[in-house]
């Protein structure tokens, strides 16, 4: 039911098939609820803790009955890095492979809004609200697979990398 999900899908099939017919290597990497320095505006980390600073109310989705992979962008850069250079060493015997790049535990959106909230040294204002359409309670990184192919292995723990993005966000926007 989820458009975000079915896009993403279909872009590996694309490059699955792409590969098939034009005989050329092509590695996946999907990520989850990626934040850190430089990050999305639109994703929770930045939206949340722009709002904390500002004194607006944070929106918390299904009651913030949700849970979240938060995967640091560290994190990320590491298993992209890894995969670059798995795909460039098994180019003859692997045409199409996809990894999940994730912090391999699901996180309570109430648990991140707290840490958020002691890294700005604010309370946030919350409005609940229900469930998004087409969105997922749970999201989960089973990375067992880029652990094994690529020596994957986050490091970067939500209590250690929201007060990182924290800093650096004060830094960046002057707060």
């Amino acid at each position: 039911m989820s458009l975000y999900a079915a896009t993403k899908r279909a872009g590996e099939l694309i490059a699955e098939c792409q590969s098939g017919l034009h005989d050329f290597p092509a590695t996946g990497l999907r990520f989850f609820t990626v934040y850190g320095p430089w990050g999305r505006p639109d994703m929770a980390a930045y939206i949340f803790t722009k709002a904390i600073f500002e004194g607006r109310p944070i929106q918390v989705f299904n009651k913030g009955d949700m849970k979240r992979d938060f995967t640091y962008i560290d994190d990320i850069v590491d298993g992209t890095v890894a995969a670059l250079a798995k795909a460039l060493s098994t180019y003859e015997r692997t045409r199409h492979k996809i990894y999940n790049l994730g912090n391999h535990k699901s996180e309570e959106l109430s648990y991140f809004i707290e840490i958020l909230e002691s890294a700005c040294g604010r309370e946030a204002v919350k409005e609940y609200v229900g469930m998004q359409p087409g969105d997922v309670k749970a999201s989960y990184a089973d990375i067992d697979e880029s652990k094994r192919d690529l020596g994957f292995e986050p490091r970067v723990t939500i209590e250690e990398g929201l007060p990182r993005f924290v800093e650096w966000y004060r830094k960046f926007h002057c707060v």
